[in-house]
């Protein structure tokens, strides 16, 4: 296989304000609940470990959810992670579809997540 999206460094040395941090993490964990939730993991996964790790995401995001002000414009200027964050998740859903959502494809997805 080609070599899946790796995890932008940009987001790794950012200094970000808390608020910034935690809506950073909330995105994150909300593209990994989509994309592991997705049906065609199903085959690829154990399902009870898959369950226990959705339950665990769904917490950590509702837990989030609650830190963050509602309608604070955290991030401005051209160095927006949200941005940065969507572009590497749709990146991933390509990898996938590109490589029939293959359990080898998986296999990269999940170790990188």
């Amino acid at each position: 296989l080609q070599e899946p999206p790796f995890f932008p460094d940009t987001l790794l040395h950012n200094n970000l304000h808390p608020h910034q941090a935690a809506a950073t993490a909330l995105r994150i964990l909300q593209h990994l609940f989509h994309t592991l939730g997705a049906n065609s993991t199903r085959q690829h996964w154990h399902s009870q470990a898959r369950n226990d790790l959705l339950n665990k995401l769904q917490h950590y995001i509702h837990h989030l959810q609650q830190c963050l002000p509602d309608n604070a414009t955290l991030f401005k200027g051209p160095r927006n992670p949200l941005l940065t964050i969507n572009k590497y998740f749709r990146d991933i859903h390509l990898f996938l579809h590109a490589h029939n959502h293959t359990a080898c494809a998986w296999e990269h997805v999940r170790l990188e997540a």
